[in-house]
């Protein structure tokens, strides 16, 4: 009796450590991607380095969109750019985008303009919709402007140092083009 309880523990084992042992063999060199697809370990890693040339991320056998920016965003009296970036849950769960973070940078002249903003927003499964970011800018980006842009009717911007919260894993990227925002005739007095 005892020989046999010995054989079925040792066969429990085997049958719970083997299948993840094979897996950790087969991904000596590379254990993150034992859980991580290639893709998704790249943008962690800020491996993409033109992430304006990457459309989709591939992740889990779905293709996952990148946010695509509606309209012209436009410089308001009020100091603030109203983003609209429309966005596609490919997931049969919800997705969740927590919080985003970046500066918004003058491409001319590296001169940081103000930050981002966003609401947290959950995304039904297969839901497209509408995201909606608010670009703050500073008193002395208005002045950078007025200066720096006079007769001008748009700058060139950027987010730098730009983090995104999806489902509680950040992702960070170096910087991501904006592209031109058009400057408000009533905002540089």
């Amino acid at each position: 009796m005892s020989k046999i309880k010995l054989f079925l523990t040792i066969l429990s084992i085997l049958i719970a450590v083997m299948p993840i042992s094979i897996q950790a063999i087969r991904y000596h060199d590379n254990l993150v991607g034992l859980v991580m697809p290639p893709s998704i370990e790249q943008l962690f890693s800020g491996g993409i380095e033109d992430l304006e040339a990457v459309d989709a991320i591939d992740f889990a056998g779905m293709s996952l969109q990148l946010p695509i920016l509606q309209g012209e965003p436009i410089l308001f009296q009020n100091r603030t750019v109203h983003l609209i970036y429309t966005f596609t849950n490919p997931f049969d769960t919800n997705l969740t985008i927590n919080s985003m973070d970046a500066d918004v940078i003058c491409v001319d002249h590296h001169f940081i303009l103000g930050t981002v903003l966003i609401e947290p927003v959950t995304l039904a499964p297969k839901q497209t919709l509408n995201l909606y970011v608010t670009c703050i800018f500073s008193t002395q980006a208005i002045a950078h402007i007025a200066t720096e842009h006079k007769g001008q009717d748009s700058i060139t911007t950027v987010f730098k140092d730009y983090t995104v919260e999806l489902q509680g894993i950040e992702i960070h990227m170096e910087q991501r083009k904006i592209g031109d925002i058009k400057i408000s005739p009533h905002t540089i007095r």
